[in-house]
């Protein structure tokens, strides 16, 4: 254990990695290396050379480990870098390769960058995070993955503006983090999550706000889910807000299959507030998704969401709701295009709805916008802003009079800031009595 008690900082001087723990063994699970009440700041990491980037060894521009296990408690890491490009390379401030868990808890990570996770990644590595912040960190590199024409790499990276985890069996866990300001490069301005098998992501009372990935000149380069991008995973969210960020498409939460992998998005008392899609000169080519987006092999169930204020093309709430069950929700959002769904998409456009009842939609009377579960109430849910109404995260919070009051049933016992519930519920994430 290394405890600074508040009172040491490490510096690597814009040169030099700080702490190397390399075992050797990508299976090894131990030593376990805990820092604590440590600051690091400045520290830089490069690795090996490899075409268009630089191998996995240059993650980590404060932290490394390859194998073993590492806990932070109680740190600040600033100003970090590690290798700027590469498809897997990660972790300005914390990179962990291999069999091992890295674990967060009460950390502070500002303006640290990597070619993907710019404060933190992980490659196999189980990622806890609690009780953390994730300020104007950056994930330098472009493309992603990308593969051209004669099947050779080309992507840079540029997942996870502040966060990047990919790993087959691996669990997330994040509770009580705020991940605002963040820019990516391709998908994922706070968060970008890779699953192979259905593993477990694990988000509750969390908040992402106002991160981004900045649209390209190249329009074969991708920019998707300006908030977080998850794949391929079981998805359970909770009680957390994800508001304010911004791509070409996908602003919000974009969850999906991988491969032959079905995904699953369970989501309860969330709030998907004032996401939007990149304008363009020619609003007709603005980019589809602002709130929820929701890929191929993917089901799952909202439950007590509010989704209002994003702005898109079309699907500015939610794209692709067919597979869904959504109750007791509010989806009120953004008229960019009258002539297309507004509020949901389908699997085939303009249908199938999803399924469950107790939900209010609006805007109402534009041509196309089709109903987002059979039978949806037209009706405006008079909302007020996205702000600070007690817990810990913001919500938007239905104004008196509100047809959303007192309009729910068999709602969750709490609302998303963790307030009792009456019967019949307020519809959305806020309890208004």
């Amino acid at each position: 254990m290394l405890d600074g008690n508040g009172k040491v900082t490490l510096s690597g001087g814009k040169t030099t990695r700080i702490l190397d723990m390399n075992t050797g063994n990508f299976e090894a699970t131990g030593p376990l290396l805990t820092v604590q009440r440590l600051r690091f700041v400045d520290a830089k990491s490069s690795g090996t050379q490899i075409p268009l980037g630089t191998e996995v060894d240059g993650g980590g521009g404060a932290i490394f480990h390859l194998g073993g296990s590492v806990t932070a408690v109680d740190c600040n890491f600033e100003g970090n870098e590690a290798a700027t490009l590469g498809p897997d390379v990660s972790g300005g401030a914390i990179s962990g390769v291999g069999a091992g868990a890295t674990v967060i808890v009460g950390c502070n990570f500002k303006s640290n960058r990597a070619a993907n996770g710019g404060a933190v990644g992980a490659l196999h590595t189980a990622l806890t995070i609690v009780n953390s912040t994730f300020t104007g960190n950056q994930a330098t590199g472009v493309g992603a993955n990308y593969i051209n024409e004669m099947g050779q790499q080309a992507g840079t990276g540029g997942n996870g503006g502040a966060i990047v985890m990919d790993g087959v069996g691996r669990p997330l866990t994040i509770c009580g983090v705020t991940v605002s300001g963040n820019t990516g490069g391709a998908f994922g301005g706070a968060l970008f999550r890779t699953g192979y098998k259905g593993e477990p992501s694990v988000i509750d009372r969390s908040s992402f706000v106002d991160n981004s990935v900045p649209d390209h000149d190249d329009d074969n380069l991708p920019s998707g889910a300006g908030g977080l991008y998850i794949q391929g995973t079981a998805v359970t969210m909770t009680a957390t807000t994800v508001a304010r960020n911004s791509a070409r498409s996908a602003a919000g939460l974009w969850i999906l299959g991988h491969g032959g992998q079905a995904a699953k998005a369970d989501l309860t008392n969330v709030t998907l507030a004032d996401n939007q899609t990149s304008p363009q000169r020619d609003f007709t080519k603005r980019g589809i998704g602002g709130g929820l987006v929701i890929g191929d092999d993917t089901v799952g169930t909202l439950l007590n969401c509010t989704i209002s204020g994003n702005a898109a093309q079309f699907a500015s709430g939610i794209g692709r709701v067919s597979p869904l069950t959504v109750r007791n929700t509010i989806v009120s959002n953004i008229a960019e295009n009258q002539y297309t769904p507004l509020n949901c998409t389908g699997s085939s456009f303009a249908t199938p709805p999803g399924t469950g009842d107790h939900n209010l939609q609006w805007p109402n009377g534009l041509k196309d916008d089709m109903d987002c579960t059979p039978g949806i109430t037209r009706v405006d849910p008079m909302l007020g802003a996205l702000a600070d109404n007690g817990g810990p995260t913001q919500t938007v919070s239905p104004l008196p009079g509100s047809p959303a009051l007192a309009a729910g049933s068999e709602c969750p016992a709490t609302d998303q800031r963790g307030m009792a519930r009456v019967e019949p519920c307020t519809l959305g994430a806020l309890e208004v009595q």
